[in-house]
């Protein structure tokens, strides 16, 4: 099964559960950013604000520094079995929310919250990952 994670921009959510799902499923997710546009490409760790997402998953034993971010492009959905978004529902384009494959995750965005609460994310994220990986027998 080849599942894609969307969120905003590509930084944290959408990263931090493609690792998570590849390290505990058989299988290898896909990540990409509503609103990455013209910053695709970049890396993680050339991002200022991405200082505890990296932190976060380093703890967690993931090294994402060097992954890069993408954009999403409605002609990518047709690679894949399973959509999960993370993003806020008001900046999600039409052609995701009627999509039968599309399944919608209520996670914060982590950018500046406290490190308290983006551990909290990221457990929470490590939960919804796991959770779904079981239902789906991956």
């Amino acid at each position: 099964m080849k599942v894609l994670f969307i969120c905003k921009g590509n930084v944290g959510r959408s990263q931090m559960a493609e690792v998570i799902f590849d390290k505990f499923s058989k299988h290898k997710a896909s990540s990409v950013g509503i609103k990455v546009s013209e910053k695709e490409g970049q890396k993680i760790k050339d991002i200022l604000e991405a200082g505890l997402v990296i932190e976060s998953m380093k703890k967690e034993g993931f090294d994402i520094s060097e992954n890069t971010r993408k954009q999403l492009r409605p002609e990518m959905l047709n690679q894949f079995d399973k959509i999960i978004v993370m993003a806020e529902k008001e900046i999600v384009p039409e052609y995701l929310k009627n999509n039968s494959r599309v399944e919608f995750w209520d996670i914060k965005d982590p950018k500046n919250v406290s490190k308290e609460e983006h551990y909290k994310i990221v457990k929470k994220i490590k939960e919804l990952v796991k959770d779904f990986i079981k239902r789906n027998n991956l």
